[in-house]
């Protein structure tokens, strides 16, 4: 099954974006966490997704600066190399090695996808994310709408903006309205 389509190569959008180390780039931010009392995280975050995105999610596309790299078993410590297949990995990896191999995405690609399944993409980059196979989640961006994201363990999102536009404001107030916002930092 086709998640997810590679877009022809070009530079990541944003200028103000330092995707080496997030937190120096040159643009407001504030993260979203889960409530307290959230039972199932992987419900939870998926629903914050449809909660803060659902109206804006087809311009939303996803980046990543090296796609096989994502999920950190797919790295071999003691040998100093990476294996990219599925076999012998975490049930999580596996399916995240799969879905990219499913969907033609070569290991090596840096670059952009479109995803043409929200709900398997997030339950599969979120398993991996949520029992911390993964670090964090690839970045989720939408360049209509100036504004980036991604999820991390803690059961919060990330979330940066340049210019505080129409979609960012709606998204941070109903953010401030059914979660909890911490870090704000503005420009």
């Amino acid at each position: 099954m086709n998640i997810l389509t590679p877009l022809p190569a070009k530079a990541f959008p944003f200028d103000w974006v330092n995707l080496d180390y997030l937190p120096d780039s040159n643009a407001s931010r504030f993260e979203v966490y889960l409530p307290d009392d959230t039972e199932d995280d992987l419900k939870g975050l998926k629903e914050l997704f449809d909660t803060l995105f659902g109206s804006i999610k087809d311009s939303i596309l996803i980046y990543d600066s090296h796609w096989g790299d994502f999920c950190l078993d797919s790295w071999d410590i003691h040998e100093d190399r990476y294996d990219y297949t599925p076999e012998g990995k975490s049930t999580q990896t596996a399916v995240y090695l799969q879905m990219l191999i499913d969907s033609d995405v070569a290991m090596g690609y840096s670059g952009s996808c479109s995803c043409h399944d929200w709900p398997f993409f997030l339950k599969t980059i979120l398993d991996c994310v949520l029992t911390h196979i993964a670090l964090y989640s690839p970045v989720l961006y939408s360049e209509a709408h100036g504004l980036l994201f991604y999820f991390h363990h803690t059961g919060s999102i990330g979330f940066y903006f340049k210019n505080n536009n129409e979609a960012v404001k709606q998204i941070l107030s109903t953010a401030k309205e059914k979660y909890d916002v911490r870090h704000l930092a503005l420009l």
